[in-house]
């Protein structure tokens, strides 16, 4: 993967989501056969959004042929081209959203301030198992006198101060999944990898785009959850029909 010091990956785009592909396991880039279901007759097309457990891609998209066994033809959204990555710090993937895309994720690349999911393109090559759908039952605590209040999904949620580390606008340095799952996907903030959830994905609820993410701490964890806005620390009386949100009772 690597010569005098180079490492070289191809960067794609797939469904919402950027992903990293080393160089020396890419055969041929090249666009999609007339009618978009194969590459040069013999080799179908695999959507790589749908085969991490998203939407279909969309067409038609670009063709990435694998040196994998058997050989693997993705189809892409689209592939942006190769850049050596020696020199950007990698990340491991946060243990709490592991689930949500090993083996087919080995890590994160930070390139220039945006955030890719470096593929394991062998762990692609016999399919992936889906990701697991997360839930939490019952996430909420007694009442605050003060707390940090943000708005997810049409619902007011309040956070002891002391979880509450920072709130970010989405950019670059957020990655999304291709799962319209509660794992929405990892932001990088102060050289750290944060997972972040989406509460009303963990509640089995319907889940919409939503433009800020809460990041809090747990212990030694750092946890984001999406957020439509934030009103800021609020207190005593105006804390009324605002839930608490209990982490650690989330995750133990």
């Amino acid at each position: 993967m690597s010569e005098r010091g180079r490492r070289l990956c191809l960067l794609i785009d797939a469904g919402p989501s950027r992903f990293a592909v080393p160089a020396t396991s890419v055969l041929e880039v090249a666009v999609p056969d007339v009618g978009g279901a194969t590459l040069r007759g013999h080799h179908p097309l695999v959507d790589l959004s749908a085969l991490l457990g998203g939407p279909p891609e969309q067409r038609p998209g670009t063709a990435v042929l694998l040196d994998t066994s058997p050989t693997l033809a993705l189809r892409v959204r689209s592939v942006r081209g190769v850049q050596d990555v020696a020199n950007c710090p990698w990340l491991h993937v946060p243990r709490r959203i592991g689930p949500s895309v090993e083996p087919a994720v080995r890590g994160l690349i930070d390139i220039a301030g945006e955030l890719f999911l470096e593929l394991d393109v062998e762990a692609l090559a016999p399919g992936v198992r889906a990701p697991p759908q997360l839930k939490v039952v019952d996430p909420f605590g007694p009442p605050l006198s003060r707390a940090l209040v943000f708005e997810t999904g049409g619902r007011l949620l309040g956070l002891p101060l002391a979880s509450v580390a920072q709130v970010v606008g989405l950019g670059p340095r957020f990655c999304p999944l291709v799962t319209q799952t509660a794992a929405a996907g990892v932001i990088l903030h102060q050289q750290q990898a944060w997972p972040v959830f989406s509460l009303p994905g963990l509640l089995g609820e319907p889940i919409s785009s939503e433009p800020l993410v809460v990041l809090t701490e747990i212990g030694s964890d750092g946890v984001g959850f999406t957020a439509a806005r934030a009103l800021g620390v609020v207190e005593g009386a105006n804390l009324a029909g605002v839930a608490t949100l209990e982490l650690r009772r989330m995750f133990s």
